[in-house]
């Protein structure tokens, strides 16, 4: 196995806690969307600790998948409180095989726990868990926020 910089971790870490937050009603059966608008979110993930960003998200929000990536459509399991998805998607890397369990009212907060399978390893990462809370800012976004989708 090759190393994996902390640089190539922690953008793993991130584009994974950014691609599963997508929002989450009690048992449902599609790919809820967060309400747009200006979201903190928190990861915790072992490559890089605890971190916050800042996002800006649209009407068109499609956290599932990572950006940039080919993925099949999502397998979603219905919980009492939320939902798992399941998506496999192939980038330049390789393959990767997500698993997401969401739950949380998504207008205010939400919460997710992420598994990620990496075929060949990234690194020496063959699997990558990253817990996740994000929490409503607001419907105005700055100027100088990030964007996504």
């Amino acid at each position: 196995m090759k190393p994996v910089s902390l640089a190539t971790a922690m953008a793993a870490a991130f584009s994974i806690a950014v691609l599963s937050a997508p929002n989450v009603h009690a048992a449902t059966d599609a790919v809820p969307q967060r309400k747009p608008g200006y979201w903190e979110i928190t990861t915790v993930a072992p490559v890089s600790g605890m971190t916050k960003i800042k996002v800006c998200v649209g009407e068109d929000d499609d956290i599932v998948r990572p950006e940039g990536s080919d993925c099949t459509e999502s397998k979603l399991t219905p919980l009492n409180e939320g939902v798992i998805i399941d998506v496999v998607c192939t980038t330049k890397e390789g393959k990767q095989t997500i698993s997401t369990t969401f739950t949380g009212d998504f207008e205010t907060r939400y919460h997710a726990i992420l598994k990620t399978t990496f075929d060949p390893p990234l690194g020496a990462i063959r699997n990558m868990g990253v817990n996740l809370d994000g929490k409503y800012l607001g419907p105005d976004c700055p100027k100088e926020a990030d964007a996504t989708q």
